[in-house]
């Protein structure tokens, strides 16, 4: 039944509160959102020290070009963590000949990388895992106020979902770069679109109180980008997992733009906010549809692909004009950072 509901949010997705006299009553949807972290987030303080293990596979994009250094980076890889508090973990991705391992003890946090890019779909991966309800949804100070839901409730069957919805921007037509999250009664998260970008949650098992789903599945349409097996255990489980050596590495403390973990526009410095409504995807004219791209920590842009388009022929020059471009790198902590951005143009 929930492999059935994962498909039903794009199928039917379609385009002021009283305040007490102290503080303004959270939105309908907010505490949706919060829930649906709070039944996922398995790094507060007081939480269970965990192992969790990824296994996924990275498909390759619509890129429009034979040319090795433009592919989207693709195969087999592997994500370990080990998390005992929220100032001592250890997390190690393997995928091809992409080697990272960052860790934070005592000490600080390091970070040792075969490469100072982090591919595409390792960031598509960790947002996954880490952030499956982006905190701009229920964060009251990242909150954007001017976004408004619809809440729905219906059925599949015998089995009840809410969807939370809304449109990207009013200078969209309806229907184009919308946003939305499937649930079921009891808050658990099934789905979320993302400008045509779609993750599914789904088998999830229980462990420590919180719910960690077994499969991962990014695609855009019907075409899949990325799938993950999500096993986790208890850290006392493995062995050497509270080794204090495991929680070290050699070295000075990273940067702080040198991170596995992805970072969003609204902690980062350097970049508009209002630049992720941006419709245009390169030179005028380019056909109505959403990409995606990873702007490096030197300012390039890298893994430049198309996500959905009516029209995907007409997007091969907007996609090769993409990857000339070079910009100044935004910033944390004024360390330079990388950061995924999506772009839709809303051309006809």
């Amino acid at each position: 039944m929930k492999r059935y509901l994962g498909g039903l949010l794009l199928a039917t997705l379609s385009f002021s509160v009283a305040a007490h006299p102290a503080a303004k009553k959270p939105d309908p949807w907010t505490e949706w959102f919060q829930r649906a972290s709070d039944q996922m987030d398995l790094r507060t303080h007081g939480s269970t020290p965990f192992h969790l293990k990824a296994v996924f596979h990275a498909f390759p994009g619509v890129v429009f070009s034979k040319k090795e250094s433009e592919q989207i980076i693709s195969g087999d890889g592997t994500y370990e963590e080990t998390w005992l508090t929220p100032t001592r973990w250890r997390r190690e991705v393997n995928f091809g000949s992409y080697h990272a391992v960052e860790v934070e003890s005592e000490t600080g946090r390091r970070m040792q990388a075969s490469s100072d890019y982090e591919p595409s779909r390792v960031l598509m991966l960790l947002e996954s895992l880490l952030y499956p309800v982006p905190r701009d949804l229920y964060s009251p100070s990242l909150a954007r106020e001017h976004d408004f839901w619809e809440i729905e409730k219906s059925a599949a069957g015998s089995q009840s979902y809410v969807k939370i919805s809304t449109n990207a921007g009013n200078a969209m037509r309806a229907g184009d770069a919308m946003r939305g999250y499937l649930f079921l009664p009891s808050g658990e998260l099934l789905q979320s679109i993302e400008r045509d970008l779609v993750t599914n949650w789904t088998n999830p098992r229980v462990f420590a109180g919180r719910l960690v789903p077994e499969h991962i599945q990014v695609l855009a349409g019907t075409r899949d980008l990325l799938t993950a097996e999500v096993t986790i255990e208890a850290a006392g489980a493995v062995d050497g997992a509270t080794d204090s050596a495991a929680l070290e590495l050699p070295g000075p403390p990273a940067e702080p733009g040198m991170t596995l973990r992805p970072l969003h526009k609204y902690e980062v410095h350097g970049w508009d906010y209002s630049d992720s409504f941006s419709y245009l995807a390169g030179p005028e004219g380019a056909p109505r549809g959403a990409y995606r791209e990873i702007l490096d920590r030197h300012g390039a842009i890298r893994e430049v692909e198309l996500i959905y388009s009516p029209y995907p022929g007409g997007w091969e020059p907007p996609i090769s004009h993409a990857r000339k471009i070079t910009t100044r790198p935004p910033t944390i902590d004024k360390s330079p950072c990388q950061i995924a951005l999506t772009g839709y143009s809303a051309h006809p």
